[in-house]
């Protein structure tokens, strides 16, 4: 091969992976984001299909006490969420995708600064258990912490901040008694029962207080179960 040869070879190896390299940057976030299952650990049997989905965000952020002042509007409005699990067939892991729209996983401290805190940083994002039966405003205490405050119990936890979503494997092994009730993390087996009945529901706090020494929870998403989840309860007697 001359000098020329080996040039042109060159030069047509570099526009290749030039192409490649503009393809893959230019991919569509829904594509190179989507809700494949091979990153969690072999143990675990999860369906393609979602076992629990969540069928509305349920904004709490225009819901505060009198006391406090409201939020802007259009911040209000610009809030949204979802969230969707698999509970794997032999009842031993629960994967979940918790998304946020509105609101910021990274500390940014340079928007929407009131007297009270930064309105679009999360402080802390939990899966709780209902024990209460408002589907408009679900509470109850924490059974998983998944992100911030009172800390990262899920040791799959994955964040991914530029989407906004939050994502991991609650098991047996993420119980984390150190905090004290309300806010200790709980294993799935002891929270099975009312994964199926519906009554296990994710929140996601900003900064602002509700009341002292809590933070007001924004957004609420209550899992519901598919068609999927219902024969996989079924199957495990629930």
């Amino acid at each position: 091969m001359n000098y020329k040869t080996r040039m042109m070879f060159a030069i047509s190896l570099a526009a290749i992976f030039s192409v490649s390299l503009v393809s893959i940057g230019d991919m569509p976030q829904a594509i190179a984001d989507q809700d494949k299952h091979d990153d969690e650990p072999k143990k675990y049997s999860f369906s393609k299909k979602p076992s629990f989905v969540s069928k509305e965000c349920i904004v709490r952020a225009d819901n505060l006490p009198g006391d406090v002042p409201p939020l802007p509007e259009d911040f209000i409005a610009g809030l949204d969420c979802e969230m969707k699990a698999w509970l794997d067939k032999k009842g031993t892991g629960l994967k979940y995708k918790i998304q946020i729209t509105g609101m910021e996983l990274i500390d940014s401290n340079t928007d929407h600064h009131t007297p009270d805190g930064v309105l679009d940083d999360i402080d802390g994002a939990h899966i709780h258990k209902m024990t209460n039966d408002d589907v408009t405003n679900p509470t109850g205490p924490h059974q998983l912490n998944t992100f911030g405050n009172p800390g990262f119990d899920d040791s799959d936890v994955v964040v991914k901040p530029v989407q906004g979503i939050i994502k991991g494997i609650w098991d047996d092994g993420d119980k984390n008694t150190s905090y004290g009730h309300p806010n200790d993390s709980h294993t799935l087996t002891e929270n099975l029962g009312l994964l199926c009945e519906g009554k296990i529901f994710s929140a996601v706090h900003g900064e602002v207080e509700d009341r002292p020494g809590h933070k007001a929870p924004y957004v609420k998403m209550i899992l519901e179960p598919t068609k999927q989840g219902n024969k996989i309860c079924d199957k495990l007697g629930y």
